[in-house]
């Protein structure tokens, strides 16, 4: 039975958010916008459509994260010479 890679993508997903949840809950985190993982769950991870392997998705995460901070300090830049 050949593997589907959406389905995969999913199971991986599903794994790195109990992880996060489980960190969550055991620093005492709730999970709103001061959560060090809100962005990864809400902005990067809709991102990342297909990775058949954890080492694979980190890899496309990692790659994600730096596009977000990127576009996250010209935004600021960009706002900051507006004003």
């Amino acid at each position: 039975m050949p593997i589907n890679k959406i389905d995969q993508t999913w199971a991986i997903k599903d794994r790195r958010e109990k992880f996060i949840d489980r960190l969550s809950r055991k620093r005492g985190w709730s999970f709103s916008d001061m959560n060090p993982y809100f962005t990864e769950v809400y902005e990067i991870m809709p991102k990342i459509n297909e990775a058949l392997s954890y080492r694979e998705y980190k890899r496309k995460l990692k790659i994600e994260r730096k596009k977000h901070e990127k576009m996250a300090m010209l935004d600021a830049i960009r706002t900051s010479l507006c004003v």
